[in-house]
């Protein structure tokens, strides 16, 4: 399935001035979980996985998984949790991989695509320890399509925009007459995500204009949005989102990097000029690549148009220039759900904890508030037996074992 992505008439950008905040733009390409506590480590929480098709990332609709990411054997492992795929990685797309040995039963059906490779790293067998999160599961950086105002031109080239096989971020401005379209549920089920752009569409708001729409999706289309876009970059919308949402989009540009600063409540986006070229939209992309950071896109519609959409650029540009970064083969393309959730959650896990018990050292998180369930991360070890819920962890011969972030921890025994 697709993700979806944000679409924003007369300014989910406005003018970047709006948009105070900028991210930082640190972050190395893997990441330890660096804090430890003497503290006793508690029970994990019973993990889901999402099911879906290949190739998307989750739609907000995913509930929690029926599989046992830890891989017991005989459970499902694509789990019965919501519509939540994969995302496309460049130029691949698929589930959580295949094969490889390891303990475990199934590997989980994570919802991300199979880091590029040719599936055959050996399990590690050193000596238990060098616990990392991988940065950007596995790939050299990740992008966002998002898509503000449910515009028109949006509509017409929808069927074209499916073609591409990639998920994408819509933001739904609720109170517009388009967003009753019958494509928007379509993208749903094809694994985009449809999140929240408020139903009125104003730079002001006490909450309620956010909640109608949050109302509204869940009436238009049975949708849980974990994501919004503050409409024109409003500041007012940073508090309203802190409780209510995992991720606010803002309108300034700036990559984001693992465990970096950048305010998941003002993150950081691309608006393309007017007429951008695809030259123009491949720089973006690859200055994430190369840095192993994530770049967020805000589009509002295309040329050739009458909705009055802001700042339009022309379709075909953007065609190619998306065709051109799925030709890299090593960039993750995925909806804001998705890659926010992966990255919200490798924050989570280097600033958790890590108690000792014996020889196992068992590594807690907390999850932020408003975190869509049925979420995981990648991880390396120098060897030793990663466990949830008392399971071994399957190795993924893409180089990697696949933890659930709703256990809230993971134990690693000689």
């Amino acid at each position: 399935m697709l993700l979806l992505g944000t679409l924003h008439v007369s300014g989910c950008g406005g003018d970047d001035g709006e948009d105070t905040s900028s991210g930082t733009t640190g972050g190395q390409q893997t990441t330890s979980s660096n804090s430890s506590s003497s503290s006793s480590g508690g029970t994990p929480g019973s993990s889901s996985s999402s099911g879906g098709e290949p190739s998307t990332t989750s739609a907000s609709t995913g509930g929690d998984g029926g599989a046992d990411p830890a891989g017991t054997g005989g459970a499902d492992p694509a789990g019965t949790g919501g519509s939540d795929p994969a995302g496309t990685g460049g130029a691949g797309a698929g589930g959580g991989g295949t094969g490889g040995g390891g303990d475990g039963g199934s590997l989980p059906d994570s919802g991300i695509p199979p880091a590029p490779g040719g599936g055959n790293v050996p399990k590690p067998a050193g000596g238990a320890g060098g616990f990392k999160v991988v940065d950007w599961a596995g790939f050299a950086g990740a992008v966002t399509y998002s898509f503000d105002d449910v515009n028109q031109t949006q509509i017409q080239h929808f069927d074209e925009m499916m073609a591409l096989d990639v998920p994408f971020t819509f933001y739904v401005w609720t109170g517009k007459q388009e967003a009753n379209n019958a494509v928007w549920k379509q993208a749903l089920t094809r694994g985009h995500e449809l999140a929240n752009h408020t139903r009125s569409h104003s730079s002001n708001d006490n909450g309620s204009d956010t909640d109608a729409a949050t109302k509204d999706m869940k009436d238009k289309y049975d949708v849980t949005p974990y994501t919004m876009a503050a409409p024109n970059g409003a500041g007012v919308y940073e508090g309203i989102a802190r409780t209510r949402f995992m991720i606010n989009r803002g309108v300034s540009n700036a990559l984001i990097g693992p465990n970096d600063n950048s305010n998941p409540f003002v993150l950081p986006t691309y608006i393309p000029p007017t007429n951008a070229s695809k030259a123009q939209m491949d720089s973006e992309v690859s200055s994430a690549r190369s840095g192993k950071k994530w770049r967020t896109f805000c589009i509002h519609g295309f040329t050739g148009g009458n909705d009055g959409a802001y700042q339009p650029i022309p379709f075909q540009a953007w065609v190619d220039h998306v065709k051109a970064v799925k030709a890299y083969g090593d960039v993750w393309i995925g909806t804001m759900e998705t890659i926010g959730a992966y990255w919200r959650g490798q924050k989570a896990i280097t600033d958790g904890t890590n108690t000792k018990n014996g020889n196992d050292t068992t590594y807690n998180w907390t999850l932020p508030t408003n975190f869509p369930p049925g979420k995981y991360v990648r991880v390396t070890v120098t060897g030793g037996t990663l466990k949830q819920n008392g399971a071994p962890l399957k190795w993924d011969p893409h180089g990697y074992y696949e933890v659930a972030l709703d256990a809230k921890s993971v134990t690693l025994s000689p």
